[in-house]
């Protein structure tokens, strides 16, 4: 076992993962299984387009996002239900963020 020294605001947010687990699962979780479910669910994206939207969200009040999150899952799905049925999405080109 390995000690991990972490700010406030990630022991709390890991502690509020370790709670939804324990009641998605109905039994006791650990820090790290709540460590696994964030890294699984995790997707990298640039400091720039978090800056970006982030930006997009503090200057555009009136869309209604709180967070980042609420928007980036907002934009995935509008770009999911704008694609053909026929088309899948593992022919849909890749595009770079461009500011």
């Amino acid at each position: 076992m390995k000690t991990l020294k972490i700010s406030d605001e990630a022991h709390a947010e890991l502690t509020s993962v370790v709670g939804r687990l324990m009641a998605e699962a109905g039994k006791m979780k650990t820090y790290s299984d709540a460590i696994e479910a964030l890294l699984s669910k995790s997707v990298m994206l640039s400091p720039e387009l978090l800056e970006d939207v982030g930006n997009l969200i503090r200057n555009n009040a009136q869309l209604g996002y709180a967070t980042r999150e609420e928007f980036i899952q907002d934009a995935i799905r509008l770009r999911l239900s704008s694609q053909p049925e026929e088309e899948t999405l593992s022919s849909t080109p890749s595009r770079k963020h461009t500011p």
